[in-house]
């Protein structure tokens, strides 16, 4: 059993460690616009000004929060050697972040995402992992795609009120509706992924029966940051693309649930 505490994934530039920071340190797009121009004012080459501002993580910023009101069980029942339970789902590239860019014509790519979670594992053992990230309890993150690129699509498909043994069971049934989940590179399965088809990245395990942690996960495009227990993200921020949405799984081979939380 396990239990899931929050999931919070910002897009479009490094989150700030902090909440309680000045709203100055978050860049808008305005901001980043006169920033570019009082470097180019010193006469200093446009390849050597953008990359002052990806040095100094410059970029306008989208915060996505989850809310939910009651738990979320995902519970390995019924002759299912696994559980998915689908905890967020949100836009990558369609929300008021990037429409502010493109109105000016500029192309938006994704720099980084940062999962701010809090996550606890089943509170006994009875094998020799204690304390350890050899876990049967993790989040994983997947990403949707609408393949009917003659049509767009506000929101994904409501599924929540169905039961998911896995991302590829999740897929499986999407399919018949136009949607289909991205595949991950091989190499970047971790984890107790083995034999479900490479249809989500391994975000973050819970440490063997230990109480409620705080974890902090960052994909970038300069690398990965996290535990011993954090993916790598490897190849996620490359396939994302305008339209696609970002799913965020918990994932357990025994019980879990997962609580609303915010930052």
């Amino acid at each position: 059993m396990a239990s899931f505490f929050s999931t919070i994934g910002r897009l479009l530039g490094l989150a700030q460690d902090e909440p309680s920071r000045p709203g100055w340190s978050i860049p808008s797009y305005e901001d980043v616009c006169q920033a570019r121009a009082s470097l180019k004012a010193l006469n200093l080459p446009t390849e050597l000004v953008l990359q002052i501002l990806d040095y100094a993580h410059y970029w306008p910023q989208y915060e996505y929060v989850s809310n939910f009101r009651q738990p979320k069980v995902a519970a390995a029942q019924g002759g299912r050697p696994s559980h998915a339970t689908l905890c967020a789902d949100m836009d990558a590239l369609n929300n008021t972040t990037v429409e502010e860019v493109l109105r000016y014509g500029e192309t938006c790519k994704i720099k980084s995402v940062e999962f701010n979670i809090a996550s606890l594992d089943q509170a006994w053992t009875s094998e020799n992992t204690h304390g350890t990230f050899n876990t049967s309890s993790w989040l994983e993150v997947s990403i949707l795609r609408k393949m009917d690129h003659t049509t767009t699509a506000a929101t994904g498909p409501h599924l929540s009120h169905m039961r998911f043994s896995d991302p590829c069971d999740y897929h499986q049934t999407v399919s018949s509706q136009g949607w289909s989940l991205i595949k991950r590179p091989q190499s970047a399965k971790q984890g107790p992924q083995d034999g479900e088809g490479d249809f989500a990245w391994y975000l973050q395990g819970n440490r063997v029966a230990v109480g409620l942690d705080e974890y902090r996960i960052v994909w970038s495009v300069e690398g990965q940051e996290g535990n011993e227990g954090a993916g790598s993200g490897e190849g996620f921020l490359n396939e994302l693309t305008e339209g696609d949405r970002i799913l965020v799984w918990a994932r357990a081979k025994v019980s879990c649930l997962f609580y609303d939380g915010i930052l």
